[in-house]
């Protein structure tokens, strides 16, 4: 080969060495410069847990809120439902696994994890609500060594629902309201069989749900009954005089439904929505609940809901245990926060898309709101209750799961209803036929053994 050639073959092989080594570098240097870029701001993300309700409207409004607040603010949300009768298990499996929600809506139980300090203050919250709107019983319920730990959603009251067309056909409108519990058993033994095979109430015997707790508490609180005077093991009461003698008393009087067949067979097998459908379905003449039954009646059975009244019972007891609170262990406290604010702050849009598209099956926790519904009820509106709800809400004396006569939520309360532990006690009594005063010692030093383990003493 001509040394000419050879000269131009080397040009050649060098331009295309350097296009290598500048490719090289400008690779080189462009991965540098992408391994070394500020990453881009991760996006925050807030995990929602919420308890399902019997009355769909509230958890639309939930959702609603949420997403709304979401898309303003720029944040993910992942939002979970989770049946009434799980979700404290679940909350409870979670935080031992160490991986609990960010924020808990509508959700309970609150205490268990309060008293051990795995929740965030909303003291700010509250102040920035109007601390003074709030009703004092509902603040009592979230308040832990004089802090708040979450907003309650809502009361929740127990009304009487009644079969006005059987009450006619009984004579049996002299009972209404009942004055007590002992006119509640003789309505119920007069509007048995009124209407053939219509039972005269409905009441819930099962393991598995927790209407048949809080049933059963409201005769047990009626007979001037009490589980827990202070946080301590001495302050268990419901093994002593006169405590014992009260819940000996209660559970004679529900055992009475069950020997006189007043109440379906099949009631001691029944869950939380089964008393619901028992009333729905025209099995029975009455039964305690809130207002998710008349609720059902209105958009299923309309003709049904003709024919129901709705009364207080003779003891008041606050459902409403289902709240709003903040894990500790979230990334984003302060976002937190703001959406627990941002559920609550349109006072008249809660009372209208939470409490009224649901027949007041949960009344707001603010003065101003139930004000707004008590002057409505007085011109007219939902003519089926049989009291204003104002005056409902102050005759309440009892909360589902604060030990009483202490009034306040505990955690070892909290415990013996979401383990369903005191539907066993009813049931081995009430059911079973086992000894009462054994079945008392029993239970009462298993609480104590639980106050002791939680409080120390």
């Amino acid at each position: 080969m001509r040394w000419c050639c050879i000269r131009g073959l080397s040009r050649v092989i060098l331009a295309v060495i350097i296009i290598a080594i500048i490719a090289i570098g400008v690779g080189s240097y462009l991965a540098f410069t992408n391994l070394t870029a500020p990453p881009k701001p991760e996006k925050p993300k807030l995990v929602i847990w919420g308890r399902a309700t019997f009355v769909p409207p509230q958890m639309y409004w939930i959702e609603q809120k949420v997403r709304k607040w979401a898309a303003e603010n720029g944040v993910d949300v992942e939002i979970t439902w989770i049946p009434v009768a799980e979700i404290g298990k679940k909350l409870i499996a979670a935080v031992e696994a160490g991986s609990p929600p960010d924020i808990v809506i509508n959700g309970h139980p609150v205490a268990i994890f309060a008293e051990k300090g795995l929740l965030i203050p909303l003291d700010d919250v509250v102040d920035k609500l109007g601390r003074d709107d709030i009703y004092e019983i509902k603040l009592k319920t979230c308040t832990f060594a004089g802090k708040i730990y979450c907003i309650p959603m809502m009361f929740e009251i127990t009304w009487l629902h009644v079969r006005m067309d059987l009450v006619a056909k009984a004579n049996a409108e002299a009972y209404l309201p009942p004055k007590s519990f002992e006119d509640l058993y003789i309505l119920a033994k007069m509007l048995n069989n009124t209407e053939p095979g219509v039972y005269g109430i409905g009441w819930t015997y099962g393991l598995n749900g927790f209407d048949t707790w809080w049933m059963f508490q409201h005769v047990w609180a009626y007979f001037g009954g009490g589980m827990l005077a202070s946080r301590s093991s001495d302050g268990v009461i419901m093994d002593k005089p006169p405590y014992r003698d009260a819940l000996k008393k209660a559970f004679d009087y529900v055992k009475r439904f069950l020997d006189e067949k007043l109440t379906p067979p099949d009631s001691t097998e029944w869950v939380d929505v089964s008393n619901n459908l028992a009333y729905i379905q025209g099995r029975v003449a009455m039964t305690l609940n809130p207002l998710s039954i008349y609720y059902a009646l209105l958009n299923e059975k309309p003709d049904l809901a003709a024919k129901t009244k709705l009364f207080l019972p003779p003891v008041s007891v606050d459902l409403g245990d289902e709240s709003v609170f903040i894990f500790k262990t979230t990334k984003y406290p302060e976002l937190a926060k703001d959406l627990v604010y941002y559920i609550f702050k349109d006072k008249d849009d809660y009372r209208v898309g939470f409490s009224e598209s649901g027949a007041l099956y949960g009344l707001p926790i603010f003065k101003s709101q139930v004000q707004k519904i008590s002057e409505a009820w007085k011109k007219g509106r939902w003519p089926a209750l049989g009291e204003d709800p104002a005056a409902a809400i102050e005759k309440i004396k009892y909360h589902e799961t604060a030990a009483f006569p202490l009034g306040e939520r505990t955690a070892p309360s909290e415990l013996f209803r979401e383990g369903f532990i005191w539907n066993e006690m009813i049931q081995r009594v009430v059911i079973r036929g086992e000894n009462p005063d054994k079945i008392i010692d029993e239970y009462a030093a298993r609480f104590k053994d639980e106050v002791k383990r939680t409080y120390g003493s």
